[in-house]
């Protein structure tokens, strides 16, 4: 016996297979473009020349691709040495991302110039799985699903098309009917080929909504290297804020709404204004945090600021240029307190002043800068602003600590007076509020837990709260006369509050977590998710914060709130309420309130629903099945089965009297299961030929010889097997 090697396939002739294939590679390529992920010769070649290599292969399909091999092999080995030598100044994983988009673009067009066969164009759609991945893994918002959704629905059609056997593995027709039929249009191929685009993109959906959300803390190394950066000469440490005007003078001031205020030498609680939407950062994080920016202890009546604005340098390491920031004075954390190791990295979007924003606490940071500065606090400058396009990392050891160990904690600690400061002329109504809030508590936990619930119960958040007449207190009008104010007079009152019981706490500002994007894992974090927040002394284990408006952000969530959907489902109501005129907004929302209230009686109306159209679906789809053959045509099919039975199946394009013919030739059919045979084909040609059709004896006589056929066919040989 001689060893032939497998045949490698017919060339694919088919334009429309090949048209798919390239176009979804195409959509692939122009996603990664797209987040930026090759330079621009690149993403010129790969966005040009992988439709001339599919031109080029289906031209040069039936010859021989030899010199074209080698070319390409030679085309592969550049683009690999390339990437090397793009690796060799790779010093975290992050950097590893752009060299390998690029390498797999060239892959890709590559390969586009040798695809003849089907399962070539195979490879290549796959592949472009791999394309569209990256681009995934590089996006940073879900503008990406622009490209998802047309990728799906061409790799779908692609997937259809590719199911039809090749034109090489179908049996040719012999002796067929030379009667002319007219073809009918049908919209068959499109509403299957659109069936199965949806399926595809309907189950990549699926699957995507249920993806777990995966920890972001696999990447364990911050994204660049920061040796050589330049020192800047003269830096004092002082807060720039480029969005607020140099002099506000007196009064409140009304802010834009591309700067928060807080950010600077103050916290004025008279100040009014709204801030915008506009995304100015993205954080990549592990887990949810407030991002900590600057600190004020020292409180007037009417503002906040920083009873000492002195900071000292923190100098980058010789080893890997990152900045350690230490144990500050007033840290009061214990070495043997438990924590976290959290990285985060920053990616600026709009100028921001020059304050790193960070968790709590910040240990190491990576920043393009030759010098940075920290205050007693904590808080971090920058001798430059946060422009655009600025990436930086920052390593923070967050507290890990139950209620039972913050409420053990107790003691004092010498020097944190300056976080009892009140102001000399407060109403005496504050400190007897306070005093009922925690009377009977003896923990600081208990006081922090009492003082934050009675905030979140007796006052509102309101952003077009007025503001407070000349000469009163911002805190006490907003305890006893209004009940309603920002976040600031909210954080304002709780401070205050402890304060009077004896419990040390600060003013905190910075950003809230934002929104996790569903498709990309990072925080959004907009201009409108500028906060203040407290933060509370524990003896023993440091700082901790409160968030009396909103609530702290969950650093373990619950087990519905680990998956996509629902992010997703609270993004697309973003945009829809981002995009939807006013009054329209205001008709949603109450709609969504009504079906709220009424949800029980709705979902069960929409199962009720759900069923009468599921048996509609069925009753219709029995109405169109084709009912089962009758009279001879029965006894033929009973016939037909028993034969299959024994390996001798029928051809859809074979006659009943070709197929009786083969039967009666086989060596292995019995003679007396051939005469059966003979009966019932007769019986069968009469009743769908004849005019005079059959009798019902005749009919009898067919079924009975079906029967007869089927017993004997029970025990003849298989076809092949001899006697």
């Amino acid at each position: 016996m001689r060893l032939t090697r497998p045949s490698k396939g017919p060339p694919e002739d088919s334009i429309a297979l090949r048209l798919l294939a390239a176009a979804a590679v195409e959509v692939a390529i122009v996603a990664v473009v797209a987040q930026g992920a090759a330079d621009a010769l690149t993403a010129a070649a790969a966005l040009t020349l992988a439709p001339l290599g599919y031109w080029f292969s289906y031209r040069q399909r039936h010859r021989s691709a030899v010199a074209t091999k080698v070319v390409l092999a030679v085309g592969l080995m550049v683009a690999f040495t390339a990437f090397l030598q793009q690796m060799r100044g790779a010093t975290t994983v992050d950097e590893v991302r752009l060299p390998l988009a690029s390498l797999f673009l060239w892959v890709q067009v590559l390969h586009a110039f040798d695809v003849p066969r089907r399962r070539d164009l195979a490879f290549s759609t796959v592949s472009s799985v791999i394309l569209m991945a990256e681009a995934g893994s590089l996006s940073f918002d879900a503008g990406f699903l622009l490209f998802v959704v047309p990728w799906a629905a061409l790799s779908g059609a692609w997937l259809f098309l590719s199911g039809r056997p090749h034109p090489s593995d179908t049996a040719r027709i012999v002796d067929e009917r030379r009667r002319f039929v007219r073809p009918r249009r049908t919209a068959a191929p499109a509403r299957s080929i659109g069936t199965a685009s949806l399926a595809v993109l309907a189950a990549a959906t699926g699957v995507f909504l249920a993806t777990p959300r995966l920890p972001g803390a696999i990447v364990q190394a911050p994204p660049f290297s920061l040796r050589g950066a330049t020192p800047v000469d003269g830096y004092d440490g002082g807060v720039s804020n480029p969005g607020l005007p140099a002099h506000p003078g007196g009064g409140p001031t009304e802010f834009s709404p591309t700067a928060y205020p807080g950010f600077g030498d103050s916290v004025d609680l008279r100040s009014r204004g709204r801030l915008s939407n506009t995304i100015v950062m993205r954080v990549r994080s592990p887990q949810a945090a407030l991002w900590r920016g600057q600190v004020y202890d020292t409180f007037d009546g009417t503002r906040w600021t920083a009873s000492d604005e002195t900071t000292e340098p923190l100098l980058p390491s010789s080893d890997d240029g990152s900045y350690g920031v230490g144990q500050r004075p007033d840290d009061g954390r214990s070495p043997y307190a438990l924590t976290r190791r959290v990285v985060q990295t920053f990616y600026v979007q709009t100028q921001q002043p020059n304050v790193l924003f960070t968790a709590a606490d910040a240990q190491t940071v990576y920043f393009p800068a030759g010098e940075l500065r920290v205050d007693r606090y904590g808080s971090i400058r920058a001798p430059i602003l946060l422009d655009p396009g600025l990436v930086y990392s920052v390593i923070s050891q967050v507290p890990v600590v139950t209620a039972g160990d913050l409420r053990s904690s107790s003691g004092t600690v010498p020097g944190f007076e300056r976080y009892l400061q009140l102001p000399a002329d407060l109403p005496s109504r504050d400190g007897a509020l306070a005093a009922r809030i925690t009377a009977g508590l003896t923990t600081t936990y208990d006081k922090a837990a009492a003082v934050q619930t009675w905030l979140q119960t007796h006052t509102e958040y309101d952003l077009e709260a007025p503001p407070e007449p000349e000469g009163v207190d911002a805190v006490d009008h907003f305890l006893f006369e209004t009940h309603r104010g920002f976040c600031e007079h909210i954080a304002s009152a709780m401070v205050l509050l402890l304060r009077e019981s004896g419990v040390p706490a600060r003013f905190v500002v910075g950003f809230g977590a934002g929104e996790r994007n569903p498709l990309t894992g990072y925080f959004d974090v907009r201009e409108s998710d500028a906060h203040a927040w407290v933060e509370v002394f524990y003896p023993g284990i440091g700082w901790m914060p409160y968030d009396p408006t909103f609530g702290v952000p969950n650093a373990n969530p619950s087990a519905a709130s680990r998956f996509i959907a629902p992010e997703v489902f609270r993004a697309v109501g973003r945009w829809l309420s981002n995009a939807l005129p006013e009054p329209v907004r205001r008709a949603a929302v109450a709609t969504a309130r009504a079906i709220g209230r009424n949800a029980l009686p709705l979902l069960l109306a929409a199962i009720v629903v759900a069923l009468a159209l599921l048996g509609r679906t069925a009753r219709r789809r029995r109405r169109q099945r084709p009912p089962p053959p009758v009279g001879a045509a029965a006894a033929f099919a009973t016939l037909a089965e028993a034969l299959a039975a024994t390996g001798r199946s029928r051809p859809a394009h074979r006659t009943p009297s070709e197929f009786l013919l083969e039967v009666s030739a086989d060596p292995g059919v019995p003679p007396a299961l051939v005469a059966e045979a003979r009966t019932v084909v007769r019986a069968f040609e009469r009743e769908r030929f004849s005019a005079a059709g059959v009798s019902a004896v005749e009919v009898a006589e067919a079924a009975a010889a079906a029967g007869r056929a089927r017993e004997l066919a029970a025990t003849a040989p298989r076809a092949g097997v001899p006697r």
